[in-house]
């Protein structure tokens, strides 16, 4: 007899996100990789809307992780939390939380032949200011896995300037 599970639901919540901006990481940084990841998007979902939809796409140049632009070919799940950044006071640093599945563009084939396939995605973004504003730069994280399971890019860390990420969590 097999173990059988019940998947878990993913159910959006109401909200949207715009913006882009570029993270550098100097520890993945090397030789022919800037050790910058950048990413652009434009998502929402707002019932009676039946599904999340919008555009994201990840460039990755990276150590430990494939080189080339992921993009969205699907966006399955939008969670947001907090209050959004030009709420009035108490501001907060709303985030997001996406998932789905995407395609990606090798900018060089490392493996002759192989191309990952099946991938998906999962991205965060804390917007933490205005884009003028001083103080704590924006948060983006990622993680891509192709359809064996295996991690293909990741990356987090700060957006560096001029990037900014706007974030409404729709309540």
């Amino acid at each position: 007899m097999s173990a059988t599970s019940i998947p878990a639901f993913h159910v959006s919540d109401t909200g949207k996100a715009a913006g882009s901006g570029d993270v550098f990481i100097q520890s993945r940084k090397s030789v022919g990789l800037s050790g910058i990841f950048s990413t652009r998007l434009d998502v929402h979902f707002f019932p009676p809307d039946k599904y999340p939809s919008g555009s994201l796409v990840i460039k990755v140049a990276l150590t430990d992780s494939v080189k080339g632009a992921f993009t969205a070919t699907s966006i399955e799940l939008i969670n947001s939390y907090g209050r959004p950044a030009n709420a009035p006071p108490p501001r907060g640093n709303p985030t997001i939380f996406l998932t789905g599945r995407c395609d990606v563009q090798l900018d060089t084939v490392e493996i002759p032949g192989h191309v990952p396939t099946g991938c998906r995605y999962w991205l965060m973004i804390a917007s933490n200011k205005e884009l003028k504003e001083e103080g704590t730069p924006d948060i983006v994280g990622f993680a891509i896995h192709d359809q064996t399971g295996a991690r293909i890019a990741y990356g987090t860390g700060p957006v560096i300037s001029p990037g900014n990420f706007d974030i409404d969590p729709g309540q």
